[in-house]
């Protein structure tokens, strides 16, 4: 089983624009409501791909429903923590029908109360058993560390695999409990690291660092310049294919998603995540934050190359 948490999930209103002008009178073409919160999304591809999977963390008022029922309409297991009185975040997103890439403005989300984080961890309490994957992704509203920590050390102590694909503080903190496997970006990996600017062979040095401090697996996202992926046997690189991208928002949720089905179903380290970027390159050509093509993926699979880091 895998259970994913979202400590601060959105509602992502995707706008769609002919051309996006400074000045100018942009009007929609489109807007479309789809699934915000990094972790979500991976509980998106597991259901999609037939893994068993439970969807939880913090949701609150009208976005909050609306986020449980797209999650619900893809066939996600959702099993939150509700907070009264507040609202699940918005995140806009703005595509062009003329122009590559995406803008991004985010909300920062409610403030948690301590009394929610304690019945999230009486939740997780009742959810993990072991050998169960346990998904900590993005990057929660302001909360005390400790209690952070303490939601991570719940996966240990019954036994589960941690995996966390967070940034700054939470990501130093998820180090002290070793986690099987993180997932950072290039900008969160290096102030992770310490460095101000590397090229592959630094990073491949500093990913065995992370390796020997206890970290199974470190799979350092380099966006369209593919991935790192480390373990104590080896570190490779895997190139994605060339595609048309339309909306990169949710492309490293999906990779993440991808590589946990392939690795719960036994699959090896380099199939693993070979599938993970065909699927993330997938998810680019969609216009959703959580829409990606199976089909599509397992076409890209040739183009993808590996290569030893």
């Amino acid at each position: 089983m895998v259970i994913t948490v979202t400590l601060n999930p959105a509602l992502d209103k995707i706008i769609i624009v002919k051309k996006l002008q400074k000045n100018h009178n942009n009007r929609s073409e489109k807007i479309l409501y789809d699934i915000g919160g990094k972790a979500t999304h991976v509980s998106v591809v597991l259901s999609k791909m037939g893994i068993g999977n439970v969807a939880t963390g913090i949701f609150a008022g009208q976005n909050g429903r609306h986020v449980q029922r797209l999650l619900e309409e893809k066939g996600v297991k959702c099993n939150c923590v509700w907070q009264e009185g507040a609202e699940t975040r918005e995140s806009y997103i703005i595509l062009s029908e003329e122009q590559p890439g995406s803008y991004m403005i985010t909300q920062p989300g409610f403030d948690v109360r301590e009394e929610t984080f304690r019945a999230l961890k009486v939740k997780l309490d009742s959810l993990i058993n072991v050998n169960d994957i346990v998904v900590f992704s993005g990057t929660p509203p302001q909360v005390d560390l400790e209690l952070y920590s303490d939601l991570l050390k719940i996966v240990g102590t019954k036994g589960g695999k941690l995996v966390v694909d967070t940034s700054r503080q939470y990501l130093n903190e998820a180090l002290k409990v070793k986690p099987y496997l993180i997932k950072p970006n290039e900008v969160e990996f290096k102030e992770l690291m310490a460095i101000e600017d590397g090229e592959p062979k630094l990073y491949a040095e500093k990913i065995t660092e992370l390796v020997n401090l206890g970290v199974e697996i470190v799979a350092l996202s380099l966006g369209k310049y593919g991935n790192l992926i480390g373990t104590k046997e080896a570190v490779f690189r895997v190139f994605p294919p060339e595609i048309k991208e339309v909306n990169d928002t949710g492309c490293g949720d999906v990779f993440l998603g991808g590589a946990l089905a392939m690795l719960v179903q036994g699959k090896g380290l380099e199939e693993s995540f070979k599938f993970a970027t065909a699927i993330s390159a997938s998810k680019a050509t969609k216009e959703g934050s959580s829409d990606f093509s199976l089909e599509e993926a397992y076409s890209f699979l040739p183009d993808i190359k590996v290569y030893n880091a």
